[in-house]
Parts: structure tokens; C-alpha cells; sequence
């Protein structure tokens, strides 16, 4: 009974409350709680402070938390393991990324890997980097791509995925449109279409200004990168923004575009898994479309 009582506790702390859990699990409220109030009776200690309809972790459930998640992994993995002898017929995929991956880089290999694994189940979820990782950690995705400060190293499999370069894009009339290459003081006196401020792209982008000593004009701030090209490709002015998010436009010429040289802006990519999780099932032919290189 074990397994079941602990399956209905992973559900109730996964979907944050009972209700939730239910819908996962495919049990009525009342057995999901009988099944909660079975284990603790058998582990002595209780695992939930129930306040109204929302219930809290006690110090005794973290612990269990903890030991009931490495349990559903270990548990996925032989699902996995079994779906990997027959061919990878069935099985599921969790993916999750912030917006530029997920717009931009993942949907081109998801449909590679859905044409050579029809059967697998595919869920992509896009969130950013500390939403991710908390996802993995709660074994809600099998694979993550993250940038920035990782919080739970040691928690975590690291591996790197790719180096996205911040460029200078143009309207195809611009006078720089026909560079391949630009220095921050070339962009001193152009007004530049920013992002959001407080966003972490602009937050990069004011950095490397600041670093070099030198100031920009800005003369309008976009919150999402596809209005921000739009805007661009309309001829209102010119903007810093990921290489790998413009390569539609590259290839339609809609937008041109120049390396900044000197102070390049770069950001590092690096695909994420919980330490326990193993590369069986799906995981493995997938982090080879994303072409990963596997330390093992």
C-alpha cells in the first residue's frame, strides 16, 4: 500500500493541494486523503498543516517530499526503460524552456523527434529559468533549458547546450545594414529601440554600455522580442537582440544584421536534469537532436 499512499502524497505536493491531485492520479478527494491519512499513520508523524482548502508541507513531509520524489523518477525510469525495449512505441517527454528557446530553437527538433518516435508524448512548457529548474526539481519535466545563475547545482546534471550572441539588427534601407560588424561607439548617437526596463536582456544590453563607458539613445522600449522586430522591420529604428531569435528573418531578408565586436554580448545555454533522473527512454535520441555532448 506503500506505493499508492506515496504516489497520492508526490500528487498532492506536485499540483499544490488535494483537488489538484485528484485530476493526476484519477482518484476521488476522499481517497486521496484516506491514502495520505494511511501513510502518516504508518510513518507516525503527520505530513500536511491544512489550512482551509490549502495544505503545508510539514518539517517530517519535506523529508518525505524529498524521498517521494526520487521514488517517482526511479518509478518513471522503468517505465521508460520498458518503453525504450520496445522501441520507443510509447513514453513521455517533458520539455521546458524560457520563450526564446521554445520559440525559436526547440519546435524544429520536437518535430524531428516526433516523426522518428510517433508514440512518444510530448509536453513542452515555457517558463523562465527559475521556474525550470524548479520544475525539474519537482519532477514535473525530464529536460530543461536554462540561462543564468543555475540555484541548485548539486541538485542537478548539467550539460552545455549552446551560446546565444546578442547582435545589432537594422531595417534593410539603415545606413549600418550592410555591416558585418559594429563597435558599441558606432552606436553611440543611434536611437535604439530597447527592451522592457528591468528585463534581464535589457539589463545585459545596459551593462555592456556602462562597461564600455559609453551611453545610448533610446527611443522607444518593446516588451517582447516580436514586437520589437516588427518594429525594426518597419523602419522605426534599430535594436540588440539574440541571434538565434532571428532566423526567420535572416533567411526571409526581412531584417539585417551586425556582430557588435569588442564587447560582445553573449548568454550561455545549458540543458538541465534532477541528478537521479537517468538517460533512458526518450531522453537520450532527444539530447542527441539537440546534439549535447554526454559526459559519462
Amino acid at each position: 500500500m506503500y506505493l499508492g499512499q506515496l504516489e497520492a502524497f508526490h500528487a498532492v505536493v506536485k499540483h499544490g493541494g488535494f483537488e489538484r491531485a485528484t485530476e493526476s492520479i484519477h482518484l476521488s478527494q476522499p481517497a486521496v486523503s484516506k491514502r495520505i491519512k494511511g501513510l502518516e499513520k504508518q510513518l507516525g508523524v503527520k505530513l500536511f498543516n491544512r489550512l482551509g482548502r490549502r495544505a503545508h508541507l510539514t518539517d517530517a513531509g519535506k523529508i518525505v517530499e524529498e524521498y517521494a520524489t526520487r521514488l517517482m523518477i526511479v518509478l518513471g525510469e522503468m517505465n521508460q526503460a520498458i518503453d525504450e525495449l520496445k522501441g520507443l512505441q510509447r513514453g513521455q517527454l517533458r520539455c521546458g524552456a524560457g520563450t526564446t528557446v521554445a520559440v525559436h530553437l526547440l519546435p524544429k527538433v520536437l518535430v524531428q523527434f516526433k516523426k522518428r518516435f510517433p508514440g512518444v508524448d510530448i509536453t513542452l512548457l515555457v517558463g523562465n529559468s527559475a521556474v525550470t529548474e524548479k520544475r525539474i526539481l519537482a519532477d514535473e519535466l525530464d529536460i530543461g533549458i536554462v540561462t543564468g545563475t543555475i540555484t541548485n547545482p548539486e541538485s542537478l546534471k548539467i550539460f552545455h547546450f549552446l551560446t546565444d550572441e546578442f547582435v545589432l539588427i537594422t531595417p534593410r534601407d539603415h545606413p549600418l545594414a550592410k555591416l558585418r560588424r559594429v563597435s558599441l561607439k558606432q552606436l553611440e548617437n543611434i536611437p535604439l529601440i530597447a527592451w522592457k526596463k528591468g528585463s534581464v536582456k535589457r539589463l545585459m544590453v545596459d551593462e555592456s554600455f556602462r562597461a564600455a563607458g559609453i551611453t545610448y539613445r533610446c527611443m522607444m522600449e518593446i516588451e517582447t522580442t516580436e514586437a520589437l522586430k516588427r518594429a525594426v522591420a518597419e523602419g522605426l529604428g534599430c535594436s540588440i537582440i539574440s541571434l538565434c531569435s532571428i532566423e526567420t528573418e535572416r533567411k526571409a531578408g526581412i531584417l539585417d544584421y551586425a556582430r557588435i565586436s569588442r564587447t560582445p554580448m553573449k548568454r550561455e545555454f545549458r540543458a538541465i536534469m534532477h541528478k537521479d533522473k537517468s538517460l533512458s527512454g526518450p531522453l537520450k535520441p532527444f539530447l542527441g537532436l539537440l546534439k549535447i555532448k554526454i559526459n559519462s
